[in-house]
C-alpha cells in the first residue's frame, strides 16, 4: 500500500544551500496539507532545485513502513 502526502514548498536556493551543504541536515520537515509533519530526505529534492530555489506543491508517496517511494511536483 501507497501513503500520499501533498505539501507545499517555497525555499530559495541560498536557504536550501545552508541547510543542506553549511548545516549538513539530512532531513526538511515539511506540513503536509492536512496538517501531518513529514520528515523528506532533504537530498530528495535536489532534482527540484533551480536557481530560484524549490518552489512548488509536491507529492511524497511512502509505502507501509515510511520508506521513500517517490516525489513529483504537482502542477
Amino acid at each position: 500500500m501507497i501513503i500520499e502526502y501533498v505539501f507545499n514548498l517555497s525555499m530559495s536556493y541560498q536557504e536550501f544551500c545552508d541547510v543542506y551543504y553549511s548545516k549538513g541536515y539530512q532531513q526538511i520537515v515539511v506540513t503536509t496539507v492536512n496538517g501531518t509533519r513529514v520528515a523528506l530526505p532533504a537530498g530528495r529534492l535536489i532534482p527540484f532545485i533551480d536557481n530560484q530555489g524549490v518552489r512548488g506543491r509536491f507529492l511524497l508517496q511512502v509505502d507501509e513502513q515510511q520508506k521513500f517511494v517517490g516525489l513529483k511536483r504537482l502542477t
